[in-house]
């Protein structure tokens, strides 16, 4: 049965999971993935999954999460305090895949494992479920634009979305999230995805994700806490595989300190 009132919150709040990522040197509004950096936990290590990719119920170098004995997970509170002005996005990590060529202008044609049931509603159709690039090898000099081929949240297929040309020498951490088709609000099925050029060297992943909150990083140093109320309560399906994404405000690296309270009932 779903928590519905704020006893029930209370009742069902676990122990606070204490996360700490020392990341790298960013880029002012490009989003960093702290994913293959150290800290609490550690550090993740790129998947060799293959094109299709891996649906995941769980993945070394997650943010701690279990699932009820019963019942619902929701997110309590996140608070988080960076050394560096910026946005923490709490996100799901749904698939993830490896193989893509990064020096191919040739359309790489596959079609993606079907998401585990995570999307907005607990279903595998995508609702709210968003792709990134995300590099885990120093990318070289290219400077592509990226080209997704999708099938819909709503099962259209043919969907396609073309980026802005991309930067050269992309650091690893470096997520692109790639947007939608007009009218579209979420992603069932990858397949297809194209650079418009060559990127001379590195490797990269496409990830499907599902943000689920943010906490705003205004001051270096000053911690900022949203509760169940600020957040909307959002639901964490059974095995979520949290991560985090910064937004940043400037380039300095990020040494973000977080905790995270769930609920369970």
């Amino acid at each position: 049965m779903p928590i519905t009132t704020r006893d029930g919150i209370i009742a069902g709040v676990l122990p606070p999971e204490q996360i700490l990522k020392v990341g790298a040197a960013t880029v002012v509004g490009r989003h960093y993935s702290p994913f293959y950096v150290a800290g609490r936990p550690g550090a993740a290590v790129a998947n060799v999954a293959g094109t299709a990719g891996l649906a995941l119920t769980s993945y070394p170098g997650q943010i701690p999460f279990s699932n009820p004995v019963s019942g619902n997970t929701y997110l309590a509170r996140l608070w988080a305090n960076v050394n560096t002005p910026g946005t923490l996005i709490l996100c799901d990590r749904l698939w993830h895949n490896s193989g893509l060529s990064a020096v191919s202008a040739a359309l790489q044609s596959f079609t993606s494992a079907a998401w585990p049931a995570r999307d907005l509603d607990g279903s595998t159709n995508g609702r709210g479920v968003m792709i990134g690039f995300e590099v885990s090898t120093l990318m070289g000099a290219g400077t592509p634009t990226f080209k997704l081929n999708y099938t819909n949240s709503a099962g259209t297929p043919g969907r396609t979305i073309t980026t802005a040309a991309q930067v050269a020498a992309m650091a690893v951490g470096s997520f692109i999230p790639i947007e939608l088709a007009a009218g579209d609000v979420g992603v069932r099925q990858i397949v297809g995805w194209t650079l418009s050029a060559t990127m001379t060297s590195g490797a990269y992943h496409l990830v499907a994700y599902r943000p689920i909150a943010s906490v705003d990083i205004a001051l270096a140093n000053v911690g900022q806490a949203m509760n169940y109320l600020t957040l909307g309560f959002p639901r964490l399906y059974d095995d979520t595989v949290p991560f985090f994404l910064w937004l940043p405000s400037t380039a300095t690296a990020p040494i973000i300190q977080s905790q995270l309270v769930y609920t369970q009932g």
